[in-house]
């Protein structure tokens, strides 16, 4: 602006400019009382209860218990673990050491300081705002320097008096116009690029006019100093920041914004994992069954290192399915290599995924495994090999023979002809007469095991019968004893037997219905007792069908624990004969392989001679 401009318009403006100096000095000079510090401040808040020592508050940390006399539990809590913060990021974010200091009581110390120089901040602060409330506005005015470029110089003009909060001088222009300099464009910020902070956007002089005081800015909030006691409310934490996605980059590190310099925003305050614990130094791997949960590697047994290069996705055990679960990179190969020599073994991720695919994490080790199978796997002379470790000179002939990995695999295993339709097996083609007719034994003693097996099956269904039976005869009008044996002696007979009693109509009649019934006049004769002629048969009480047959004794010692005994016999001869029965059928599947394998070789054995030396 032109300075003869700049003139006319203070003269111009002369008379309210004095009416405003001569209010502002009256006001100036008016006696305490009517422009008391307490009228012009605002009405006080309630004092916030305070719960000290409150039984029940849950710590962040144990270390922080007991709250200082006279402070609040949170309070207390916030402090105490911004000055956990402190000596994690002091000591390189190593949480052991961190938790050193808690244990020894440093923390504690320290959260004590910051707790004091808290209250100093929040009341000179307060002080600051109260005795300034006669010449403030409302707006507080945050306090910045001057740009660089423009020198500290008083101003003459009747805006400095002026209330409100513009301070900028208007010798300003005057002041550039006769220096000489090239007038630049205004700037409201600085460029993004840099990090100094924008000026105070302050009205600019382009009338000759003063302006009134600038309005409240509304785009960017009142800067504050750090320590104040204003509560300022953090904004909850999206869970995708701050922690790696083990199944995008399982070895990236934390990719949310972190500010180090506020140690009371060390961590979100959510809770996570199974110990439903916050966000704090650990750490943490995402579900990606489902839950979308966060888990310490620490509290599901997951090291830190294993999760940062092998996890490729994790599931937790509440979305785990039969095919759902976690999944793990393949590590690399010259890991036995460490486990060989009783080292460190590697524990990257190979490159599976490059092109070509590789089974190691670097050309490197891929190199150093060769160089250990040379030296510990592989003989250092050359005789021929008979069983064991190969020579030099034949795992070379053996690279050499191998066009392909699945050729290297196919070493040391039968040769298989291509396999026709049909679920026949193709060895059957080719076996001898003698085969064949060790074959149709094999199936023969394989039937006859079937039926024994079977024969137990029946045997202990007959067992349950029995047991019914005697069960239903206890309740009986005619038993005096609630409590009887209850044994029946068609348990007690052969294979042979049993399959004679089965096939008689008794027999047929009980598999038929189910349910046991007396004995016959029939069967009697398969389990009966052969007496000498000068022996005396005894003689059968007449009793009623549902107890023939039946002991109704209270204290058997002859037939004790009978339905164990029998039970545990059955079992114990279908193991055996299904023992049996699978040694046959490997029997006959090696010799349809031996009969495959033969004429598979056919043309490799046609062209071998035999010599006869004597």
């Amino acid at each position: 602006m032109d300075p003869e401009a700049l003139a006319q318009a203070l003269a111009n403006a002369g008379p309210a400019g004095t009416a405003l100096e001569t209010s502002s000095s009256e006001s100036a000079t008016l006696p305490a009382p009517f422009v008391s510090p307490e009228s012009l401040a605002p009405a006080p808040s309630p004092l916030p209860m305070v719960s000290n020592n409150k039984p029940g508050f849950k710590y962040k940390y144990p270390e922080a218990a007991p709250t200082p006399p006279g402070e609040d539990d949170a309070e207390w809590n916030k402090v105490y673990t911004a000055a956990d913060s402190r000596f994690y990021n002091r000591n390189g974010k190593n949480s052991d050491k961190s938790r050193k200091f808690r244990q020894s009581g440093e923390t504690y110390e320290l959260a004590l300081v910051m707790m004091k120089e808290k209250k100093e901040k929040a009341a000179a602060a307060a002080v600051g705002g109260v005795s300034g409330a006669p010449k403030a506005p409302p707006k507080p005015k945050p306090a910045k320097k001057p740009p660089a470029t423009v020198k500290k110089e008083s101003s003459t003009s009747s805006r400095d008096v002026t209330p409100g909060g513009d301070r900028i001088p208007l010798s300003i222009s005057e002041q550039i116009k006769s220096e000489g300099r090239p007038r630049k464009a205004p700037s409201a910020a600085p460029s993004s690029k840099q990090s100094t902070p924008a000026p105070t956007a302050a009205p600019k002089l382009s009338s000759p006019v003063p302006p009134p005081p600038p309005p409240p800015k509304i785009e960017k909030p009142p800067m504050k100093k750090k320590g104040t006691a204003a509560p300022i409310k953090k904004p909850s934490k999206p869970k995708s920041e701050g922690k790696p996605n083990s199944s995008t980059n399982p070895t990236a590190q934390p990719t949310g914004p972190r500010n180090i310099s506020s140690d009371s925003e060390s961590n979100d305050g959510g809770e996570y994992c199974i110990c439903r614990g916050p966000d704090d130094h650990r750490m943490m791997v995402n579900c990606e069954g489902g839950c979308d949960e966060w888990y310490h590697c620490s509290c599901i047994n997951m090291d830190v290192e294993d999760a940062k290069e092998l996890l490729d996705r994790y599931i937790c055990m509440k979305c785990s399915t039969p095919t759902l679960f976690t999944t793990w990179k393949r590590m690399c190969r010259y890991h036995s290599v460490g486990k060989w020599y009783g080292i460190t073994p590697c524990r990257k991720a190979a490159r599976v995924t490059s092109d070509p695919p590789s089974k190691y994490c670097s050309d490197e080790h891929r190199d150093e495994f060769f160089k250990f199978v040379a030296k510990e796997l592989v003989r250092q002379d050359d005789a021929p090999s008979i069983g064991g470790k190969l020579n030099g000179n034949e795992v070379r002939s053996i690279l050499e023979h191998c066009e392909s990995n699945a050729q290297l695999q196919a070493l040391g295993k039968k040769p298989k002809l291509p396999i026709p339709e049909g679920s026949r097996p193709i060895g059957l083609e080719y076996i001898t007469e003698e085969e064949e007719q060790e074959l149709r034994e094999i199936e023969s003693r394989k039937h006859i095991i079937e039926q024994r097996m079977e024969c137990y099956k029946n045997q202990q269904k007959l067992l349950v019968m029995v047991h019914e039976r005697a069960q239903a005869a206890a309740k009986h009008l005619n038993v005096a004893e609630k409590s009887i044996c209850g044994y029946d002696n068609r348990l007690a007979v052969n294979e042979h037997e049993f399959s004679r009693w089965k096939e008689s109509p008794e027999g047929i009649s009980a598999f038929t219905t189910g349910k046991l019934g007396p004995r016959t006049p029939g069967t009697k004769t398969i389990t009966a007792r052969i007496y000498a002629p000068h022996q005396t048969i005894p003689s059968v009480p007449d009793v009623a069908n549902a107890l023939n047959n039946i002991c109704l004794n209270k204290s058997c010692k002859k037939h004790t624990l009978w339905r164990i005994v029998h039970g545990q016999d059955y079992a114990v001869m279908q193991a055996n004969l299904k023992k049996d029965l699978e040694k046959l059928q490997k029997q006959a599947e090696e010799i349809i392989e031996d009969a495959e394998t033969r004429e598979a070789t056919k043309e490799y054995h046609a062209h071998n001679t035999v010599e006869q030396l004597f």
